[in-house]
């Protein structure tokens, strides 16, 4: 006799497993035969919660958001268990891997490889299930002289983060700039790791990180080394209030180990970050897009100039000279807001 309070997961399952193939493929992830699963889906036995959790993992991306829901009207205690289900520590195989990368690999390729030792480690760590999530470096722009002369961190940059559905895996399209009206600003301004239980519901933290829009919580941890800043990592999840204490630690950890990534000229005095308003990613798509035209210009007109540059050098200028098309954009936007009449 079917569990009636199970009847639409079930239901949902039983759309899911109809192809023989993902049947099949479903079972063999589990450790079951098809016919047992068959067998959940029909209501003739009930899984053990263990089980609905691997299954939550193993299922198809695109069919993951249904069957959690469904599984949550059955099992009101679904969410906590899976908030509940975390890697407590860190392998000491990827300790090993990254003192290994660190003595082997050369300086140029060393922060692209650690950084996605790390990361990946992270996805690992902080979402068990596959639930939902990104992770990001954000990194501090070389400073500039202010109108004083003194130089100055105006802003952040997103490099090479990485996701799992429904984000890409390589993030390094998305890359955007981010100031103090960002989380990732909040941090680095602030030198304190800061976590959001619910995007949709802060008003004290400034929240954006990606365009996507798909991030329900989010948490970032400034990068130090040697009482020096160079960023913060962030990390952003579909799940509501998915950085409990233990996440918060692990990421903790895993930004302390990220800082091998880095080069020591990546690191600054944290009195030179006095970062300022950079606009949403939607006013940014328009500059972004020209990145690449803008770094092949530079490099033609070093050419000529017979002071040719590196691509590495090209790029360099080039995100600076976006960078101050962004806060010439963001300080039009932040006079706007500050002359709204219902401003309060």
């Amino acid at each position: 006799m079917p569990y009636q309070s199970d009847a639409h997961w079930q239901a949902v399952l039983q759309k899911i497993i109809q192809p023989s193939k993902e049947r099949q493929r479903l079972a063999a992830a589990l450790g079951v035969n098809t016919i047992t699963l068959t067998r959940w889906a029909k209501g003739d036995s009930r899984p053990q919660h263990t089980h609905l959790i691997r299954l939550l993992k193993v299922v198809q991306p695109h069919n993951r958001d249904e069957l959690l829901e469904a599984l949550m009207e059955a099992y009101p205690d679904m969410q906590e268990k899976l908030q509940e289900e975390t890697f407590e520590s860190i392998s000491s195989a990827f300790f090993r891997q990254i003192l290994r990368d660190r003595s082997t690999i050369i300086e140029t390729l060393r922060p692209w490889q650690i950084s996605g030792t790390v990361i990946d480690e992270g996805i690992r760590l902080l979402d068990p299930n596959t639930l939902g999530m990104a992770i990001t470096p954000v990194l501090c722009m070389p400073p500039v002289p202010d109108s004083t002369g003194q130089l100055r961190i105006r802003s952040l940059h997103e490099r090479g983060g990485r996701g799992v559905f429904p984000w890409h895996t390589d993030l390094e399209h998305t890359s955007i700039f981010l100031g103090m009206n960002s989380l990732a600003g909040y941090v680095v301004q602030n030198n304190r790791p800061a976590s959001v239980r619910d995007v949709s519901k802060e008003r004290y933290i400034p929240v954006f990180a990606y365009p996507v829009g798909q991030e329900v919580s989010a948490a970032a941890c400034p990068i130090w080394l040697e009482g020096k800043v160079a960023g913060c990592l962030m990390a952003v999840s579909t799940q509501v209030e998915h950085f409990t204490q233990t996440r918060m630690d692990l990421l903790l950890n895993l930004t302390s180990v990220f800082s091998l990534a880095l080069n020591p000229g990546d690191f600054y005095d944290h009195r030179l970050v006095q970062l300022r308003y950079i606009p949403h990613p939607r006013h940014q798509l328009e500059p972004l897009k020209n990145f690449r035209q803008l770094v092949n210009r530079l490099m033609t007109e070093s050419t000529l100039n017979n002071h040719p540059l590196s691509s590495a050098q090209a790029e360099r200028r080039a995100w600076q000279e976006l960078e101050e098309i962004l806060l010439k954009t963001g300080q039009e936007l932040d006079i706007e807001e500050d002359m709204r009449p219902d401003k309060p």
